[in-house]
């Protein structure tokens, strides 16, 4: 009889860590997520020159008025800011995504592209890109811009979420082959597809990381409604393009398990 209590007692305690683990798993802390990327063509001016990315924002709140976030994006003393889609949505006022930008323009030049929730009815789009325009926050509207450093240049593009990809040849056209090329557009699912125009470097999101992620796995749901998703995170390579696909920040229909929101910040490095 001692024996099958004791078998019990351990059963129980097993099964009282594994729902702890469980538990603990759906706790999506903020961090910041660091890549040291090396090119070839990259100009030697832009030798540790960073990136920091923001996406998939949903006007989640970190701290007072986003100091918590600012204040981490701060610290790493980026060259510029990407936001690549989804600051704001449809479910939230537009109060925190003013906060994040007002705590981040005075840091870098900030660029953005939207995402799918900028264009559901009911976000606050148009109030947003007002801000954005306040702010000097630099909109990339199916547009290239040039980013210069001591004298060298490289491009930064933008695809705005109603830009079909099928027709990005007649939009963004191929990557300039004179520069080196970055390109933001908010979708990772369609990585195979910009990776056809050679853009050296991609960031991306919308996956939110799959969501719940399995260790040795990786993410589970894809928000295009797949199981498993290819480019759920992390980086990729395909063919001469490189992609960042960030977890993001926001919430989504699934909770977050074992997802922690990320910032991430992107160096960049000549190969030698």
């Amino acid at each position: 009889m001692k024996k099958v209590d004791f078998g019990i007692k351990i059963t129980l305690r097993i099964l009282a860590v594994l729902i702890i683990l469980g538990l603990l798993g759906f706790v999506s802390p903020l961090h910041l997520k660091r890549y040291d990327l090396h090119f070839d063509n990259l100009p030697e001016e832009f030798d540790g020159y960073k990136i920091i990315q923001i996406s998939d924002f949903h006007c989640k709140e970190f701290g007072d008025k986003e100091s918590t976030l600012i204040k981490m994006v701060k610290k790493t003393h980026p060259d510029i800011i990407l936001l690549t889609g989804d600051i704001v949505d449809e479910k939230h006022t537009v109060d925190n995504a003013r906060y994040l930008l007002e705590g981040i323009t005075d840091i870098a030049p900030v660029y953005f592209v939207t995402g799918n929730h900028e264009y559901y009815d009911g976000a606050p789009y148009d109030q947003f890109i007002d801000i954005c325009y306040d702010l000097g926050v630099t909109i990339l509207d199916d547009e290239s811009v040039p980013i210069e450093k001591n004298g060298a240049t490289i491009l930064l593009s933008g695809l705005d979420w109603k830009s079909s990809t099928a027709h990005m040849k007649g939009i963004l056209g191929y990557a300039d082959s004179n520069y080196f090329n970055i390109l933001m557009a908010h979708d990772s699912s369609k990585f195979n597809f910009y990776a056809e125009y050679d853009y050296d470097l991609v960031f991306s999101g919308h996956g939110h990381g799959g969501l719940i992620r399995i260790p040795f796995i990786g993410g589970v749901f894809g928000t295009d409604g797949t199981f498993f998703p290819e480019y759920d995170y992390g980086i990729f390579k395909m063919k001469n393009s490189e992609m960042v696909s960030s977890s993001g920040l926001g919430d989504a229909r699934i909770p977050r398990w074992n997802n922690a929101r990320e910032v991430v910040l992107v160096k960049l490095h000549k190969n030698k």
